[in-house]
């Protein structure tokens, strides 16, 4: 199968000290040190050449492939496929998943701004979705979440807000091109994480249902920046949050379907331009039984 490789991307000393980094993987060095996270590759502004006859838009995981009826197309899809790869440095948080023997802390991770993927293993290079892998720019943005049954009472999933816990990356597929090739992370930014995807009424998540978002380079407070967030239309809390913590629905969400939206807002009320600064997610209530 064809992959991006670090040693065709990086000079080889710079691959050498990145392998090492990988291979130390995820460590806790000590537990009253906050978690930080850095993406080692791709490396900003970073152009991924796609060798001739690949496709990095071609998904050869395992489950892809077992949707393919023949060998013959799994050789073919695994042939042709180009997995593009993003390497994590995560320093003092151990993650895993809770049936692997873990806690389930992990790290959430966000292709441009599709739904996050949840991480639980970075001590090897993560394949990023082929369907986000088109020609031109794209965006990563990370940091570590909570699992299920946290030491010091954070929810599922909620989102940790130390500094250096954030990190994001600028890269090319083929060539620089599109709407995010002028993205620029050091400006105010709002990141959706929470809700996400399907609850079960009465499950821990659906009960306690969390509202959680990511600022940076924003200092949220009165006379400062705002995060307007909205259930199905209609205002969270008092319309405007102008501080950076989680939020829980008084009520939890009915049956059916559902959309959050966030915005990020400066001192005068007025939104923020940027691509990620205003996003709307459906997700979805069933019942319990």
């Amino acid at each position: 199968m064809g992959r991006l490789s670090l040693a065709a991307v990086l000079p080889a000393a710079f691959a050498a000290a990145l392998l090492a980094a990988c291979d130390a993987g995820p460590k806790t060095a000590d537990p009253g040190v906050l978690p930080r996270l850095a993406i080692l590759s791709p490396r900003m502004d970073q152009v991924i050449q796609v060798p001739e006859g690949k496709d990095p838009t071609l998904d050869a995981s395992p489950a892809a492939l077992a949707k393919l009826k023949t060998d013959e197309e799994r050789a073919e899809r695994k042939a042709k496929a180009f997995p593009v790869q993003v390497f994590f440095d995560l320093q003092n948080y151990t993650i895993g998943k809770v049936e692997d023997g873990g806690d389930g802390q992990h790290v959430h991770l966000i292709v441009d701004n599709e739904p996050y993927l949840a991480i639980y293993d970075v001590r090897t290079g993560i394949d990023l979705p082929a369907k986000a892998m088109t020609p031109g720019t794209h965006v990563i943005r990370a940091f570590p979440s909570a699992g299920p049954k946290d030491a010091k009472g954070a929810l599922h999933h909620e989102s940790r807000k130390n500094p250096g816990a954030f990190a994001w990356v600028r890269f090319h597929v083929g060539a620089p091109g599109g709407a995010l090739e002028r993205f620029d992370g050091s400006q105010p930014l709002l990141t959706f994480s929470r809700p996400k995807g399907e609850y079960k009424i009465g499950a821990p998540e659906h009960t306690k249902f969390l509202v959680d978002w990511y600022v940076t380079n924003a200092p949220l407070a009165k006379g400062k920046f705002g995060v307007r967030a909205t259930l199905d239309g209609k205002p969270l809390g008092d319309g405007v949050f102008t501080t950076w913590e989680r939020y829980v629905l008084p009520t939890p969400p009915e049956a059916g379907e559902h959309t959050l939206g966030l915005e990020l807002l400066d001192a005068d009320g007025k939104p923020v331009e940027g691509p990620f600064n205003k996003t709307e997610r459906k997700f979805k209530v069933v019942s319990g039984n």
